[in-house]
């Protein structure tokens, strides 16, 4: 009415709209993650082990889906240490992101090692995946959603985060653009907040604050 002339005043000028509600990203806790890792899983079920498997890779290495079903031989490299390495530019943002590779997930790559393929990972048809991961959820026995990307998240908070590593150098392995969006992934836990009080109470127990 306003804008067709029928009213002088705009009634709406005040009224603002509701802000959506952002849900922070999660990721496992170690017994999920334990859950997930250690269940059983029939041999005739081999599509469904083929999940676990890359998403487990996804725990190991902070790999998103695209990432982690596209890397190939190019991608590897050793340190002068002998260590091998991942590193690749991400397809959503080509930003690099280089990672030490784990002794699981280089157990991964060695268990889908297929000379005939490509990739040093074989892909799944997404849909197959995001059916497969429900089944996971069910089968271990997890209460909260469990889709592909909570892989990279677990990398980022209980890989990373807990083990001490620095959230600069998480920045780095998941090829994040700033380091804000690595804090949005990598969440305090309690037992890396508990763990970092007690290394500050130690540090300063010979020290007497004055309030």
């Amino acid at each position: 009415a306003f804008k067709a002339g029928h009213s002088e005043r705009y009634h709406f000028m005040h009224f603002k709209l509701p802000q959506k509600k952002e849900n922070p990203p999660k990721a496992l806790t170690r017994e999920d993650f334990l859950k997930i890792r250690d269940l059983e899983i029939p041999e005739r079920r081999k599509s469904l082990a083929l999940t676990r498997d890359l998403f487990l890779f996804a725990c190991y290495t902070g790999t998103a889906y695209a990432d982690t079903v596209s890397i190939t031989e190019e991608n590897l490299f050793r340190d002068e240490e002998g260590s091998l390495w991942l590193k690749y530019h991400r397809k959503k943002n080509k930003m690099l992101a280089r990672v030490k590779l784990l002794p699981e997930a280089l157990a991964m790559l060695e268990k889908y090692k297929d000379p005939t393929r490509p990739t040093l990972l074989p892909p799944q048809e997404f849909r197959v995946l995001r059916g497969n991961m429900k089944s996971l959820r069910v089968l271990s026995g997890i209460s909260m959603d469990l889709v592909y990307h909570v892989g990279r998240h677990s990398f980022a908070s209980l890989v990373t985060l807990e083990e001490g590593v620095p959230i600069e150098t998480i920045s780095r392995m998941l090829g994040h653009n700033n380091i804000q969006t690595t804090q949005i992934y990598a969440r305090v836990t309690p037992k890396k907040l508990f763990e970092d009080m007690d290394k500050f109470i130690e540090a300063n127990k010979d020290f007497k604050f004055v309030l």
